[in-house]
This record gives C-alpha cells, structure tokens and sequence, in this order.
C-alpha cells in the first residue's frame, strides 16, 4: 500500500533527527536515508541546538523525552536564535504522548507540529512533506491543529463521500465509478500541477488547483481543502509565490495517500 508514495520525490533534505532511544535512531535514520536524505542524529535537546547552530538542516525531527535538554526546551532555545532562517527552521515532534492537550503544548514552545508513535513510513513521509519548503513563515503557515495532525493512514479516512452517496441514491455501483473516475482522472492533473510549479508558470498552476479544486470539494478530502484554494488564489494574484511548492507537495502527498486508501477501501 505504503508503496504508491514517491518517496523519492522531496528531493536532497538534510535533517536533524533528535531521539535517545537506539533503536528508534536506526528506524528514522533507515527511512530517511532510503529517500535520499542525509541524516544527522543526536541524543539530546542541547546537542540538537548546537547542531542547528552549525549546520543549516532543513526540518528537525524533536523527540520530546530526552536527557540533558527536553524536545520543548530545546525548541524553544532554536527560535530564539539570531539567525531569522534558523529560528524558523520546521520542527516536528515525535511523541509517544499524542494527547490533545500536548498539542497546544508544543505549539506553544514553537513547533510546527508531531508524530505520535509508534509510526511508519507513509505517517513520517506525510508530515514532512507537510513542513518543508515553509521557509521563514513556518510557524505562520503551517499551524499545529486538529485537521493537520499527522493521523494518515488506517487510523482516519482522508476522505468524506457522504456528498457522493447523497447524489447515488443509495446506488453503490454509481458511488464505485466515483471513485473509480478520481483514481484515473488526478494523477495527470497531479502531474501537470508539479510539472506547471517545478517551471514558476504560477497563472497555470493557479488554473490546475481551480480544476483540482471541485474534486476535491466532492470527494470530502477536507485536510486540503483550504491549501488548494490558497494555490489558486495566490498563483493567480502573484502573492507569497515562495509558499506555494510547499503547498503543491502538501496536495500532492495528500491525494497520494488519498488515492491509496480508496483502492484499499473499495478493493480497486
């Protein structure tokens, strides 16, 4: 199933993965260099502040129970940095305590958001697809909430075909060609929206989020509802263009793993 994600397709990341425990160093070092990243780990919160000092990572991956320095200490000590690129540097926890307390909790000390664990490796593909390319205005864009959380996968439906069902009358085979026509019909608009971003053509790509849009809106896919609108509108106005390959990955990601679970689910 997992294998439908291009996990090849962010590129050359650097990241710091925070984390005490041996063997979830191994597990998250395993997965990211298998996508082509290049990995650095450290054991505790003071060494991951020093180690953004001196390299510039693209995301941190923070467990939050470390010795020495904990996940939020150590957060908050990054975005108090002087240097604006690194104070802003996306942060993801990684927690076992996925409460929905500890949600505002982390916002608070300045995380972008977290992974409850246990996890695999479409959930850590999903959230950090979700936090790269945010640049400076991460904390900004990309607010901890509940329609962001990392939840992919069996755990919760992407989808919503409540709108499709009502249309149906209660005929599944029209509810099956629906769903049918999505898997078909979004992997070349996809395609056409990476290939329209990847060569700046923003007017073009705001035209592929407004098809895309409709879609997405029948389908019930709610997690990217606003993203798609916000590529739209800025692609056509020519506003924050630096934001919005964040945004298309985000959509990309999301139908990836959208698609997977309705082959799954209607056994296509």
């Amino acid at each position: 199933m997992a294998q439908a994600l291009n996990y090849k397709s962010l590129g050359n990341r650097y990241v710091l993965v925070a984390e005490d425990v041996e063997l979830n160093q191994y597990l998250v070092r395993h997965i990211l260099e298998s996508w082509g990243f290049t990995v650095d780990v450290v054991t505790d919160g003071r060494m991951a502040v020093d180690m953004v000092q001196k390299h510039n990572y693209d995301l941190v991956l923070m467990d939050i129970q470390m010795p020495e320095m904990d996940g939020i200490e150590a957060t908050k000590a990054i975005r108090q940095m002087s240097d604006p690129v690194k104070a802003n540097i996306p942060i993801v926890a990684l927690t076992a305590n996925a409460l929905k307390g500890d949600c505002e909790k982390y916002q608070a000390a300045g995380m972008n958001d977290f992974l409850p664990k246990p996890f695999n490796e479409q959930k850590l593909f999903i959230v950090i697809s979700n936090n790269l390319n945010t640049g400076a205005s991460a904390s900004a864009t990309t607010p901890m909430n509940e329609s962001n959380m990392p939840v992919i996968g069996t755990e919760e439906k992407l989808y919503d075909l409540n709108m499709v069902q009502t249309i149906s009358g209660g005929d599944e085979g029209f509810v099956k060609r629906m769903v049918q026509l999505f898997i078909e019909t979004v992997p070349p608009s996809m395609a056409d929206l990476q290939k329209e971003t990847a060569e700046q053509n923003w007017v073009n790509a705001s035209k592929l989020a407004h098809k895309l849009k409709a879609t997405i809106d029948s389908m019930g896919i709610i997690r990217i509802k606003e993203v798609v609108r916000t590529i739209e509108a800025n692609g056509k106005k020519g506003e924050e263009l630096e934001k919005l390959p964040g945004h298309v990955q985000e959509v990309i990601t999301v139908l990836e793993a959208c698609m997977m679970q309705l082959k799954r689910d209607f056994e296509l």
